[in-house]
């Protein structure tokens, strides 16, 4: 009987790749962390515990992911996620790319070129598979474990997809000169949810988030569609960016499958080359989550404003811990 449940859930899943035009490689069953029998990849982690997110024995990584996230500022975990949620995430993606939020950004289209570069901001409000992921998958307790902290609250998620031959790239920037907050216990997970190749993956320099900058706002879209979002940012220093792309940095990245995950640290300095390749999407899907130490400071020229503006508002007072309805506490060691 379990040989049959598993060859048809198998079988549901080829013909769902196959009707969005992908298949996820080498799929085998597992017992998952979170109460349910999911897909995962053939090398995913076995560092898996039953519960719910914020229920159950915590995820840990191993020292050595812990070491090269400490050091360089960036780790990669290979299949750190179900395939599962891949699949639902993938779904969310499409229905989102057809009726965007409020504070989706187009920055192909933007810039005036070829391709897609779709931009889009809390997804976990608007779809049920979204918030399912943040909730039930073991991402919350990966950020909790990398930080050490105590608890974790989802800050927002974020959709980044690329569509094939989409020149347009992602400038050098690290995610903390963008953010209203003061702390150090800050990350992002970014999901892959297709096979990507090194050259168009994120690249991060590696231990740039030591030097702790607040550099200049990068407009996305190009500084000849800039609409004044980040004009009151008091950012000074500048991103060495001839010496990045000199060869001056150490640059870290890798070849990417579903259900791998890269962690940066807010401060690492980060950026990609458009999607090169004239075949498959490049959709990822971050998450970013703040820890103990993380405080509310609307600065100016930070994204609290434009969120404020498309109906996102925490009204929390500055100097707050980031806990409310906004950004809810998702993973607790005292669950």
């Amino acid at each position: 009987k379990r040989k049959r449940m598993a060859a048809n859930a198998l079988t549901r899943h080829a013909k769902a790749c196959l009707l969005r035009g992908s298949f996820l490689p080498r799929l085998g069953r597992r017992p998952s962390a979170f109460g349910f029998s999911g897909l995962f990849r053939g090398n995913s982690s076995k560092r898996f515990f039953s519960g719910e997110a914020g229920k159950g024995k915590r995820w840990r990584a191993t020292e050595e992911e812990r070491e090269r996230f400490e050091e360089d500022g960036v780790t990669c975990l290979r299949g750190a996620i179900p395939l599962e949620f891949v699949e639902s995430l993938r779904i969310a993606c499409e229905r989102n790319m057809k009726i965007p939020g409020p504070l989706c950004d187009e920055h192909a289209s933007a810039a005036g070129t070829a391709g897609r570069f779709h931009d889009d901001q809390f997804l976990w409000r608007r779809h049920s598979e979204c918030k399912d992921y943040l909730f039930r998958s073991p991402v919350a307790q990966i950020a909790a474990d990398l930080l050490s902290s105590s608890s974790v609250n989802i800050l927002y998620d974020h959709l980044l997809v690329k569509e094939p031959g989409t020149c347009a790239p992602t400038p050098w920037h690290n995610d903390y000169s963008y953010w209203h907050i003061s702390g150090n216990d800050i990350l992002s997970v970014w999901l892959a949810l297709d096979d990507v190749r090194k050259e168009n993956m994120v690249t991060y320099v590696k231990g740039s988030h030591k030097w702790k900058m607040m550099h200049k706002i990068t407009n996305f879209s190009g500084e000849s569609s800039d609409d004044g979002r980040y004009t009151q940012s008091p950012n000074q220093e500048e991103i060495p960016v001839e010496g990045i792309e000199g060869g001056e940095y150490e640059l870290l990245g890798w070849d990417m499958q579903p259900g791998d995950v890269v962690v940066h640290h807010g401060w690492t300095l980060h950026g990609a080359k458009g999607n090169s390749d004239l075949a498959t999407m490049r959709r990822g899907y971050a998450t970013r989550w703040v820890g103990d130490d993380i405080r509310f400071d609307p600065r100016p020229g930070t994204m609290h404003y434009g969120w404020v503006d498309a109906g996102y508002d925490c009204k929390l007072e500055t100097g707050s811990k980031m806990e409310c309805d906004l950004f809810p506490t998702v993973y607790s060691t005292a669950n």
